[in-house]
């Protein structure tokens, strides 16, 4: 397991981008930039607080007729919101289904109750109905952790609960609702259109987010990052081609490739066109695995990291020679630097000049 771990730690490099809530509506506090409301609205549409994510109510459409001809429908609906094209935004809410308003024993939500979420990217001129949560035989759910993405593409994906009855535990009971809005979009627009058809069929939705993601361009373009291994040191090496608003490198060390201790810093080049070396010396008494990881940061809190890349510093040196011809010379064309240490099974140590 641990080999696994350290395989996909090394496949990895995480670009960390600020993240944020663009705007929000979490029901009860109304944005002025990017605030929900029912759009009619009807008679069975409102807020109530029986039940909420965040306190203290939920938006909430809830049927009071019998079939078709009593169908009750309206729409929550979000202006148009002009965003940057150059980030990327999701929109998530909560959505429930509750039994409040009826003591019925078919009360509970079926396959002609649904929830569409609709998108909009061209002001609000048009609309696309992109994901539909169904209801199924009298099915009913709280708030849960059950979750479900889409990217928008344009055509309706429809999910719902497998049967009827309490979906809360069930992992069907879809409560965490997320789209993702395709890059490249200047306008956003939501519509979340809810209907029901006979008492005791309820939606319930709350804690509405569209988040922002930040793209920024990357702060170092790396050319290499290795290290050369030595009997009771280790040097690490890295070489950028360029660097962006780069403030600082952090090396960190771990030997299990899990628990990272951070055990340096190397100052960057801030901003820079042309290759720019680097070298990190770790000196350790223990006789084990190495693993380390290069963070890169800017001065603007982003940041990636590199490797792991491991030396294996199991095998403890040999004696150490005090008298040989070679201390003191240069030996090897490839490497800048005279050698200071020679060990019995060979082992040399050189430092850069």
């Amino acid at each position: 397991m641990k080999n696994v771990l350290i395989l996909l730690m090394v496949l990895i490099s995480i670009i960390a981008k600020p993240q944020a809530i663009y705007r929000s509506d979490y029901i009860e506090i109304f944005d002025v930039d990017w605030s929900g409301n029912w759009w009619t609205p009807i008679a069975t549409t409102n807020y109530f607080t029986n039940a909420s994510v965040s306190p203290s109510a939920s938006a909430v459409l809830y049927g009071a007729g019998s079939g078709t001809s009593g169908l009750e429908q309206d729409w929550y609906t979000f202006p148009n919101l002009a965003v940057n094209p150059v980030n990327d935004y999701y929109l998530t809410f909560r959505l429930g289904s509750y039994r409040f308003t009826s003591t019925a024993g078919t009360r509970g939500v079926d396959a002609g109750d649904y929830v569409t979420v609709q998108l909009s990217t061209n002001g609000g001129s048009t609309y696309t109905n992109e994901l539909r949560i169904t209801g199924n035989a009298n099915a009913y759910w709280n708030y849960n952790g059950a979750s479900y993405t889409k990217t928008a593409n344009g055509a309706l994906t429809v999910i719902g609960p497998a049967a009827g009855g309490n979906r809360t535990s069930t992992g069907d009971g879809y409560s965490n609702i997320r789209l993702n809005i395709p890059s490249n979009t200047s306008n956003i627009a939501i519509d979340i259109y809810c209907r029901a058809n006979s008492a005791g069929e309820e939606w319930w939705l709350d804690n509405f987010e569209l988040h922002e993601i930040v793209n920024s361009p990357l702060p170092v373009e790396l050319l290499y990052f290795y290290g050369n291994k030595y009997p009771i040191f280790n040097t690490l090496r890295w070489s950028t081609a360029s660097e962006n608003n780069s403030d600082y490198f952090s090396i960190e060390v771990s030997t299990d490739g899990l628990t990272w201790n951070k055990i340096g810093e190397k100052k960057a080049s801030g901003n820079s066109n042309t290759k720019m070396d680097y070298s990190y010396t770790h000196s350790f008494n223990d006789h084990d695995i190495h693993y380390y990881k290069l963070i890169q940061y800017d001065y603007d809190g982003v940041f990636k990291e590199y490797g792991p890349i491991g030396m294996d510093n199991t095998l403890k040196p040999n004696k150490l020679l005090k008298s040989t011809n070679l201390i003191g010379q240069e030996i090897d064309e490839n490497y800048r630097g005279i050698v200071i240490d020679v060990y019995e099974d060979g082992t040399i140590i050189r430092t850069l000049r």
